[in-house]
C-alpha cells in the first residue's frame, strides 16, 4: 500500500517556489507551465542524499542518474499537487504554520536555536523548512478534503479502537448478558428482544451459555471500564433498559442489556477526549481509504501537461 508514500516524500524535502529559469540554471521540467530548473534539481538531490545518508563521493554515474531520476518525478509530483491545491484556494495561514513547526520544536526537547541548527547540519534554513512543512500542510489538507472527508467512520468504529489500545470510559453500570450458543438461537431471538427488552432476562435463562445464565445473566454493577471491550462497545448510547445489537465475543455471539448506567451520553467527545476523537477518526480513515488517495493524487497527474527537457 502507498498510502503514505505522498506524505513521506514531503517529510524528505520539496519543491522550492518556481520561478523562471536564471542564466545559471536550466529548465529541466515544466508543469502546467511551471518550471523546475537544474538549481532546484540540484539541491533536492543533494537533500534526498543527505536523509538517506549516501555519501555523493561513493555514488557511481548510474546510482546518480537513477537518484536524479527519482528526485525529478517527486519533484513533478509535489509541485502537480501544490498547483492543485492552489486551484482549489487551500492555504495554510501563518499561525497554522507556526503551530505546526513549534510542535516539532516541542516534539525535540530542545530551544529553537538548537531545533534550526539541527537542521541546518541536513541542508535546511529556517525559510526552506518553513517551506516544506507548508506544503506537508497544503498536501495533508487537499488529501483531506478530497479524499478523507468522504470516507465515513462511526462512533462505534472509534470507541472500538479507543477500548482494543487501552481506553478507558468511566461511570458504572449493570448489563445482563446473553451469549449465544447456536446460529438458530440467535436468528430466532435477537431482533425480538430488541424490540421487547423485557424478555431478556428470561430469554437468558433458557438458552444463554455465558456467565450467570441461570440468574438471567446479570453480572451485578461493576465500572464500564471493567466490561470486555467488545460489551463496552455494544452498550455504548444505550439507555436504561436497552438491548444492544449481537456481537462478538470470545468466538461467539452475544447482547447485553442496560439494567443501569451511570454514564449514558451518546455524544462520544463527552465520553472521550475530543482532540482524542478527532485523531482517531482521522487516523481510522487513512486505513480505509486504502489505494485511494495514490488514485486520486494519479488522476492529477494525468490531467497535469508535464514536459521532462
Amino acid at each position: 500500500m502507498k498510502i503514505f508514500s505522498l506524505l513521506i516524500l514531503l517529510s524528505i524535502f520539496f519543491v522550492p517556489s518556481m520561478s523562471f529559469a536564471s542564466p545559471k540554471a536550466s529548465v529541466v521540467a515544466i508543469i502546467n507551465g511551471e518550471m523546475i530548473t537544474s538549481l532546484q534539481l540540484e539541491k533536492n538531490i543533494r537533500l534526498y542524499m543527505a536523509n538517506k545518508g549516501i555519501n555523493s563521493s561513493n555514488v557511481s554515474a548510474a546510482e546518480r542518474k537513477n537518484i536524479e531520476q527519482t528526485v525529478l518525478n517527486d519533484l513533478v509530483k509535489e509541485s502537480i499537487i501544490i498547483q492543485e491545491a492552489a486551484n482549489q484556494n487551500i492555504k495554510i495561514n501563518d499561525q497554522a504554520l507556526e503551530s505546526e513547526i513549534q510542535q516539532s520544536i516541542d516534539k525535540s526537547g530542545g530551544s529553537k536555536e538548537a531545533f534550526y541548527a539541527n537542521l541546518a547540519k541536513q541542508g535546511y534554513d529556517e525559510k526552506l523548512y518553513k517551506e516544506k512543512v507548508r506544503n506537508t500542510l497544503l498536501t495533508q489538507s487537499l488529501i483531506n478534503r478530497n479524499v478523507l472527508r468522504k470516507i465515513i467512520v462511526t462512533d462505534e468504529e472509534i470507541l472500538n479502537f479507543y477500548l482494543a489500545n487501552g481506553g478507558q470510559v468511566t461511570g458504572k453500570v449493570n448489563v445482563a448478558l446473553l451469549v449465544y450458543n447456536t446460529g438458530d438461537d440467535m436468528d430466532n431471538y435477537s431482533e425480538k428482544l430488541i424490540k421487547n427488552p423485557k424478555n431478556f432476562e428470561k430469554t437468558a435463562k433458557e438458552i444463554s451459555v455465558g456467565p450467570y445464565a441461570e440468574e438471567g445473566g446479570i453480572l451485578g454493577e461493576m465500572a464500564i471500564s471493567d466490561l470486555a471491550s467488545p460489551v463496552q462497545t455494544a452498550i455504548q448510547g444505550l439507555e436504561q433498559g436497552e438491548v444492544s445489537k449481537v456481537f462478538s465475543l470470545n468466538g461467539a455471539y452475544a447482547q447485553a442489556k442496560v439494567l443501569s448506567k451511570t454514564t449514558s451520553s451518546k455524544n462520544l467527545a463527552e465520553i472521550i477526549d475530543p482532540a482524542l476523537v478527532t485523531k482517531i477518526r482521522d487516523g481510522l480513515r487513512m486505513q480505509k481509504a486504502g489505494n485511494k488517495v495514490d488514485e486520486y493524487i494519479s488522476g492529477l497527474e494525468k490531467k497535469a501537461i508535464v514536459t521532462i527537457k
